[in-house]
């Protein structure tokens, strides 16, 4: 289901996870197996996982919301959390540079702790410190109309800590949950962030790229709301979202992309339409027409690949 590699002084070691849950590894040189890492009964099977910058530890997350935090030198989970949303993990990263708007000083951009991107619930992906699970900063986006703003501090995301020192206290927290008291933030059926990449580096050179089941991939600075747009997904006609820019205290953010949706057809002009029938042949519209699946960063572009089979280079 998800596949990492990494290179170790002494060993190449290729991570996959099951849908058992579990994490295998794999010597590229060796035959043998080095070591499993077994997940927790009750958290779901794994549906992403990011591996450290320092190769000493993985993160994994699952379908039913839960993180775990592995250290992949004792071969065990550090910590597990719930995620708020209750939803699919279903894109992670990491990064081990703090977020831009806690830069008090030259020396803070070196006082590096993990961190890590999760994708998770209605087109939202937050940006998590795992020392303590809270959430630095979010980038979300929502209808044109939403009153997101009003109330945007108790719609953060959360990770919950789930203790797991006793088999029998773990069964009851994972049979508890997190209640239902974020349910009505989340309809039944929504978009989701699929891909992430990005780079945390000088202030004015942060940034996050996104793409979701909705076949848009946008671009958020950490600090610029308009520095923030879309690149990709668009209709013809579709206005331009709006971007701002939510700061709840010194070291959360909250980034909203606020999507127009496309106008009806009956307010086109009919001359308009007309000529746009009597046209011919067109070349293709230069997006996707279905969900973004991944992302990567090169050193020409982005590449992007879709559900409707196709892979573009921007």
């Amino acid at each position: 289901l998800v596949v990492n590699h990494f290179n170790s002084p002494s060993a190449s070691v290729m991570l996959f996870g099951t849908q058992k849950g579990n994490i295998h590894s794999w010597d590229l040189r060796s035959p043998d197996e080095p070591f499993v890492l077994k997940s927790l009964q009750g958290t779901g099977y794994l549906t992403s996982m990011a591996l450290g910058n320092d190769r000493n530890w993985v993160v994994s997350g699952t379908s039913k919301g839960y993180l775990t935090l592995w250290d992949l030198r004792f071969r065990r989970p550090v910590k597990v959390w719930q995620h708020s949303r209750e939803s699919a993990i279903n894109r992670l990263a990491t990064s081990f540079v703090t977020p831009p708007q806690t830069w008090g000083s030259k020396s803070a951009v070196f006082d590096g702790r993990p961190f890590a991107f999760v994708a998770s619930g209605p087109n939202e992906c937050g940006m998590f410190d795992l020392m303590d699970g809270s959430c630095r900063e979010c980038f979300r986006t929502v209808d044109y109309d939403n009153s997101y703003r009003n109330n945007a501090r108790d719609e953060i995301p959360r990770l919950r800590e789930v203790a797991f020192a006793s088999p029998s206290q773990r069964r009851g927290l994972l049979a508890s949950g997190l209640g239902k008291t974020l349910a009505s933030v989340l309809p039944s059926s929504f978009h989701s962030l699929n891909a992430i990449v990005g780079s945390i580096g000088a202030m004015d050179s942060s940034f996050l790229i996104t793409g979701g089941s909705d076949g848009k991939v946008r671009h958020w600075d950490f600090a610029n709301p308009s520095k923030c747009y879309v690149s990709s997904g668009l209709d013809v006609m579709q206005p331009n979202p709006s971007f701002e820019r939510v700061d709840l205290n010194k070291t959360c953010r909250l980034m909203i992309c606020r999507q127009a949706p496309s106008p009806p057809a009956n307010e086109f002009e009919s001359e308009r339409r007309h000529r746009k029938l009597m046209q011919g042949a067109t070349t293709e519209t230069n997006r996707h027409t279905d969900s973004i699946q991944d992302l990567k960063l090169a050193n020409f572009g982005l590449i992007s690949c879709s559900r409707d089979c196709t892979v573009k280079v921007w």
